[in-house]
């Protein structure tokens, strides 16, 4: 950022200083008020100067003020620095979105209340970003800005970056009316799109002039998403092979299954060997597992829903009051005929959420694909 949000005296002098403002840090977006205030500008450059940083928050400073500020910024939490006027200009920074991918259900809550926090919002308002398919947290902001917040939040989430002006978009559509699914491709064909299905991922690899002329000339439609693929997640599924030298070697290097495990992974239909891959980094571990011999299949998790089955309760009772407390009534009757479905058909992440619960009160689970078909956004 070449200009600074405010100036002072010194601004059109060579022994002046400004503050170069670093990363928001541990700061509060609350500070920004304060900040404003504090140099008589409004609230809404701050904090973009606060969002994509490197910035220049105020330039043509003595050094004495110039000091005591940096030292108010900083106990703030926010990193800066006092820059002589002669010194170079900070770059601006390429301006990214960024998605939140939660691996530990445990953490849950310490990762929404922090993101809450760094955001400036409800807690709830924090839940429903992550909750959002594909959990979109942050736009338009500065590698520092994704930085600072994967320092907050800790361990037990993917916070993933990407450029939306360099990245490739796919095309959703889910479950519609015939006469707006019919609308809509005619007009994608006479654009020069060729749909790949009836639903679900109809169009992929899509730059970003490509989704915001599709966007802008159908984001009416209810039910069409139109979605960053470097967001997009994926299970690998080992279908057929046999564990021949070559391919228990790429399960272990590729898919870190252990080498005593290997074996037994065969005696079943389809199974899950690698969970919730990046796009980017799906195509070379499915090229890696094919090329030794296995039979794989990659399926679209980002905008699955399952179901849970309770298939064991220790403590049926207390298992009882959970499901209560929930919002479902069971009998003992329920609990003895085992496996138990609940009645719902939930995200990927809020099944996972209350298999925690059901859990905690000694109930063995298992999530389960109940659609048995692609899942749509």
């Amino acid at each position: 950022m070449a200009r600074a949000i405010a100036s002072a005296d010194l601004a059109t002098r060579d022994d002046g200083f400004r503050i170069v403002f670093h990363s928001i840090g541990g700061a509060a977006p609350g500070n920004a008020a304060a900040i404003a205030i504090g140099l008589g500008v409004p609230v809404t450059p701050v904090m973009e100067a606060l969002y994509r940083a490197p910035s220049v928050l105020v330039d043509g400073l003595n050094a004495e003020i110039g000091e005591r500020m940096r030292a108010l910024l900083t106990d703030m939490g926010c990193r800066v620095t006092l820059d002589p006027m002669t010194a170079p200009l900070p770059a601006p920074a390429p301006l990214q979105d960024a998605a939140l991918h939660i691996t530990d259900t445990a953490r849950y809550g310490a990762i929404t209340s922090a993101l809450a926090e760094f955001l400036g919002t409800p807690g709830e308002d924090a839940a429903r970003l992550i909750a959002t398919p594909p959990g979109i947290v942050l736009g338009g902001v500065s590698p520092a800005t994704i930085a600072a917040l994967a320092e907050r939040i800790g361990p037990g989430a993917d916070l993933v970056a990407s450029d939306p002006a360099h990245a490739l978009y796919d095309l959703f559509l889910g479950p519609c009316d015939g006469i707006t699914r019919s609308r809509l491709f005619s007009d994608l064909r006479r654009a020069g799109f060729k749909p790949l299905a009836d639903a679900g991922c109809i169009l992929t690899g899509l730059t970003k002039t490509q989704a915001d002329a599709v966007w802008a000339a159908h984001g009416r439609v209810r039910d069409l998403r139109v979605v960053n693929r470097d967001f997009l997640r994926f299970d690998l599924v080992l279908t057929g092979g046999a564990p021949s030298p070559a391919a228990t070697r790429a399960l272990i290097e590729t898919a870190g299954i252990p080498a005593h495990v290997v074996p037994r992974l065969f005696d079943e239909g389809e199974i899950t060997v690698m969970e919730a891959l990046l796009h980017a980094d799906m195509a070379p571990a499915m090229e890696r597992l094919t090329a030794a011999g296995l039979e794989i299949r990659a399926d679209l998790v980002t905008f699955l829903h399952l179901g849970v089955d309770i298939v064991a309760a220790q403590h049926p009772r207390a298992l009882r009051d959970t499901l209560k407390a929930i919002g479902i009534e069971t009998t003992e009757s329920d609990l003895r005929r085992l496996p138990y479905r609940l009645p719902w058909r939930l995200p990927e992440l809020q099944a996972r959420l209350l298999r925690d619960t059901l859990e905690a009160a000694g109930a063995r689970t298992e999530l389960v694909d109940v659609t048995d078909t692609e899942a749509h956004p």
